[in-house]
């Protein structure tokens, strides 16, 4: 008796979405059916996807993502361990330098005043100190309420 070894072949489909030079906020918001009213959610994307580029690279995840906070939320952390500070002495220079542009880097989330206003402490040692201890994926308000 002998035996023959058939092989199926498998083909397998992929969309790829285009890259859109002109692509922004708006113009996503109406690709993903985010509405209007998602004023949080907005106001992340504008912060985090600030360029094309990123705007881009969130739409074509956004087809594997559950949920476009969760996928924002991802994008957030993988952008704090390749452009987080490892240094706290190049957070304190920054931080003296230009207060809420170090802490937008250190956080990734957008800096308002009301936020920057709940720091008891203007030490940015202490800041970075207290930010290591409640994890690098903290936010800025719980940062604020421990420095």
């Amino acid at each position: 008796m002998s035996t023959t070894n058939s092989q199926a072949m498998v083909s397998l489909t992929t969309t790829e979405t285009p890259f859109y030079h002109d692509l922004t906020i708006e113009k996503l918001c109406y690709f993903l059916d985010i509405s209007p009213k998602a004023e949080i959610l907005i106001g992340s994307m504008k912060f985090m996807l600030n360029s094309v580029e990123r705007l881009n690279e969130f739409l074509q995840r956004s087809t594997f993502a559950k949920h476009p906070l969760s996928l924002l939320t991802k994008m957030r952390k993988e952008h704090i361990d390749a452009h987080g500070y490892t240094v706290k002495a190049t957070f304190v220079y920054d931080y003296y330098m230009d207060k809420r542009s170090a802490l937008e880097r250190l956080f990734q989330e957008p800096a308002h005043d009301w936020k920057i206003e709940r720091f008891n402490t203007e030490y940015p040692e202490r800041i970075y100190d207290t930010y290591l201890e409640q994890g690098k994926y903290s936010h800025m308000t719980q940062v604020a309420l421990f420095a």
